[in-house]
Parts: C-alpha cells; structure tokens; sequence
C-alpha cells in the first residue's frame, strides 16, 4: 500500500541516500506491558515529495496502526531537530515490525516510529545528532 505523505512547509530536503531506522518500544513492567516495534527504510525516489509504503502484514504490525505510523512521522518531520519541513524525493518504507495482541497500544507504535525515524534522519544527516554531553 502506497500513501502520499503531505506535509506542510516551504523548506523541503532531498535525500540522497538510503537510510534505516529501527524503533523498539518495549516496556514489561507488570500487566499489560508496552511493546511496539518497527523498522523504517528510507530511500531516495525521483519523484517530488514522499511517499509511505507499508510492507508489512497484519501479523507483524496489524493496519489499524497506520495512523500512529504516519502521524509520528509527521510529528518527527515537524521537529526543530529536522534540517527542513518535509522530505522530498523520498519512500518511507515500513518493511518490518513486531506486535503482540496484549501489549500493544497506538501510543507504542508511535514511540517507535519516532525512534526509527530520528535514526533513519540521523543517518541521513538531516537530523541533529544526539548531545553526548547532556545529562
């Protein structure tokens, strides 16, 4: 399934290379645990703008987390980290994933799309580097 991304902004930046992230978002401190996992590529296409391409099945990350995939990125691509207001000239491929019927929530998809995507960006450079100075 492909989905355009819009995102608002005048400030758009190409990739040039291609880039993965991966997000995990476990925490198994007592009933019902937190626990979501994704993993990005990014990759540059020659068309103008980005695209969402979802790749996995509904067993590794069931399709009513969508929103949560593409809100987050959104949200990543809004942050002041971003070297820009959207990507252009690019697919964002979900190729993988883990979910388990319990434990996983909207809010954990979102937490590791997040990280999958500030490391994807990092890789990129299109993303400030973590401070390894800060507490």
């Amino acid at each position: 399934m492909e989905i355009y991304l819009l995102t608002p902004g005048s400030r758009g930046v190409p990739l040039h290379t291609r880039c993965t992230g991966t997000g995990r978002f476990v925490r198994q401190m007592g009933p019902p645990g937190r626990f979501g996992v994704i993993d990005l590529v990014l990759e540059p296409v020659p068309e103008y703008g980005c695209t969402l391409s979802w790749e996995v099945s509904e067993e590794q990350i069931p399709v009513m987390f969508l929103d949560a995939v593409i809100s987050s990125i959104k949200h990543v691509l809004a942050e002041d980290a971003f070297d820009g207001d959207y990507l252009s000239g690019c697919r964002i491929r979900v190729v993988d994933g883990a979910y388990n019927s319990t434990d996983s929530k909207i809010s954990c998809y979102q937490m590791a799309t997040v990280m999958a995507m500030r490391e994807a960006l990092r890789a990129a450079g299109l993303y400030a580097p973590v401070d390894s100075t800060a507490p």
